[in-house]
């Protein structure tokens, strides 16, 4: 009796660690307020949450190295598609770096600093309280710890709400 009592606690023990690991792995999931450069007025709220992994043979050979992903909808998107996003790739073995052109090798690799690409936008967590360098466009105070660059809009500082 004892021993199955034993049993119990310590799968307890070992479910409750399995989850936490799970969700310190998803830094992600979450509600954001998006705010333009220098702007106390939100432009819109997202939701970003863990969705399944893609299977390798349904992705371009250079995204095999991370299928992990991601939904991501607006709360002023009147349809509320949800986008697949994904984590930035560096992938040293097929000298695929999506950090590079940034100048942020360095950082991800003392994750300081890690980011999501949706196509036509791309989000960053950092630090809350970091100057991001942009190399030849300049510098980028976050008070947040999360920024983002929008194709045809440009820098944002996102809040995350929970």
């Amino acid at each position: 009796m004892r021993n199955i009592l034993l049993t119990f606690i310590l799968l307890g023990f070992s479910f409750l660690f399995k989850a936490q690991n799970q969700s310190q792995n998803d830094i992600w999931s979450g509600s954001y307020e998006v705010y333009p450069k220098d702007d106390k007025k939100a432009l819109d709220t997202l939701f970003i949450a863990k969705t399944k992994d893609v299977k390798s043979e349904d992705v371009p050979a250079r995204f095999e190295s991370d299928l992990k992903r991601w939904i991501v909808t607006s709360k002023k998107d009147e349809r509320k598609d949800a986008l697949v996003i994904r984590r930035f790739i560096f992938n040293l073995e097929d000298d695929d770096n999506e950090y590079e052109q940034f100048g942020w090798t360095k950082l991800y690799q003392e994750e300081k600093i890690s980011c999501i690409d949706g196509g036509h936008f791309f989000i960053c967590q950092t630090k809350p309280n970091t100057t991001v360098d942009f190399q030849k466009e300049g510098t980028f105070f976050t008070k947040t710890g999360f920024f983002g660059v929008w194709l045809h809009f440009g820098l944002v500082e996102l809040k995350k709400l929970d």
